[in-house]
């Protein structure tokens, strides 16, 4: 076997020493931001504590209204969150049943839909259908930390901030209905 010649060693053991550095760095990176988002990492599950969100309202023509809506200002009030675009046939199956609780439920709960693609066509599709449901501008970070992955996706939210339900894909109302009864009856 043939030995190489020394400056060629000498290159690929600093090459390979770089490349190690490299992969340490990048682990390290990767761990630490791991540890600093742990919550966005966890499944969404009720008893949990709902990862916060700061939403804008939309306004005429989808366009922010100005208002946001945040986690912090709905302490103490049951929340019900639908995140929904325009072109799911399950999702807009579904706001109107929401919107008819929503209505049923009055200023007793919260309820926003959120929408997750064509803010335009959103708001448009609310006005139409004269939903009074919130409507907010989607939020790929607030969807992440919702671990929003099928649509519609529902989350109840407790007056003291815990998860009570979450519910994917559709069908939502007949799960969520009881738990926000529920909520509603207790002090």
């Amino acid at each position: 076997m043939t030995e190489l010649p020394a400056e060629v060693v000498r290159r690929g053991r600093a090459a390979g020493a770089a490349l190690a550095l490299v992969a340490a760095l990048t682990l390290a990176v990767n761990t630490h931001w791991i540890v600093g988002h742990l919550d966005w990492l966890r499944p969404l599950e009720t008893g949990q504590l709902a990862p916060p969100f700061d939403l804008a309202l939309l306004g005429a023509a989808g366009k922010p209204s100005g208002e946001r809506v945040t986690s912090d200002g709905l302490r103490g009030k049951v929340v019900v969150i639908e995140f929904w675009a325009t072109w799911c046939g399950p999702c807009l199956a579904s706001l109107p049943l929401l919107d008819r609780a929503a209505r049923g439920w009055g200023d007793r709960v919260v309820t926003i839909a959120v929408n997750l693609d064509d803010a335009r066509r959103a708001r448009q599709i609310f006005d139409d259908q004269h939903w009074r449901i919130a409507l907010a501008g989607g939020d790929d970070e607030v969807a992440m930390r919702y671990q929003v992955e099928a649509l519609p996706h529902l989350v109840v939210i407790g007056r003291d901030g815990v998860v009570r339900a979450v519910v994917r894909g559709g069908r939502a109302m007949a799960t969520v209905e009881p738990v926000v009864a529920r909520l509603l009856a207790a002090p």
